[in-house]
């Protein structure tokens, strides 16, 4: 692990461990995790698994220690990179234990029937289990004028091309025109960039 992800990890730690000491009934909050910003080759390079999968199963439970956490089940599972069972079971931090809910800002939610493609790493040691936090869930859905599912970042906006190592989203007056980004165009970048690495795997 490099120093500036262990200097990310501690400060998302420590921002965690505030958060579970908060006020009882009532959701904790606290400022944004500090995160690194990660181009695709990057997610591609330190995810240790990439898989497309449709959450299927959401729930809270709590550690030995009565630490909070939410578990996310995925099936229906096409994994791209990396050795995954028939489901995967990812761990975020946060949650309800009895009277606290520990809520983590930035940290990416799920409901039964969202698919995403996620590029994973350091599940159920990290605070998060993808590879920076958000940057490594990216919404699939299904888009009738082209008929086809595409592919979107965390944020709901259309992917519409990977270039240069960036992932374009269409934002302003170009979100009409741009075409989104395909499921399987996005498949078959990330097959080109494990043929292909431009970022090797554990370097910044």
């Amino acid at each position: 692990m490099n120093r500036r992800r262990d200097q990310a990890l501690r400060a998302a730690r420590a921002v965690a461990l505030a958060l579970f000491l908060g006020t009882p009934s009532a959701p904790s909050a606290a400022h944004a995790l500090v995160v690194i910003k990660r181009d695709f080759p990057e997610l591609v390079a330190h995810a240790e698994q990439v898989v497309i999968g449709t959450a299927v199963d959401v729930r809270e439970s709590t550690d030995e220690r009565g630490v909070p956490y939410t578990f996310v089940t995925f099936d229906d599972l096409s994994v791209l990179k990396g050795d995954v069972g028939p489901t995967l079971t990812l761990r975020f931090y946060g949650g309800r234990a009895g009277r606290f809910a520990t809520q983590v800002p930035d940290l990416p939610e799920f409901t039964p029937g969202d698919r995403a493609v996620l590029f994973v790493r350091g599940n159920g040691h990290d605070i998060c289990p993808l590879v920076g936090v958000w940057q490594g869930r990216f919404q699939v859905r299904y888009d009738a004028g082209i008929d086809a599912e595409i592919v979107a970042d965390s944020n709901g906006h259309s992917v519409v091309e990977i270039s240069q190592g960036r992932v374009r989203i269409a934002s302003g007056g170009d979100r009409a025109a741009s075409l989104p980004m395909t499921l399987d165009q996005f498949r078959q970048a990330v097959a080109n960039e494990l043929a292909a690495p431009s970022s090797p795997a554990g370097t910044e």
